[in-house]
């Protein structure tokens, strides 16, 4: 079975800019997205602007709209990620 989350790429760790107080607020994320077929989607997420970790997922819609029910639909994504 193919994995629908995974990690390609583990980045170095980077020290970020600190405020005057010392405390890291800089949050930096990147995505690409493509169509694979239908309605599955790959995307590629980034963090720390390039020197962070990459991951990969899949995610795919139900049946009823046109998709193969694969992966988790995109919407279940970002539900749990407002849960985290």
């Amino acid at each position: 079975m193919e994995e629908i989350v995974r990690k390609v790429r583990t980045g170095e760790s980077v020290p970020n800019a600190a405020r005057q107080d010392g405390v890291r607020r800089e949050i930096i994320i990147e995505v690409e997205a493509e169509t694979l077929e239908r309605q599955r989607k790959l995307a590629r997420v980034r963090s720390g602007g390039g020197t962070g970790s990459t991951f990969e997922m899949i995610c795919d819609e139900g049946t009823r709209i046109g998709g193969d029910d694969t992966a988790p639909s995109p919407l279940a994504y970002f539900s749990a990620g407002v849960a985290f």
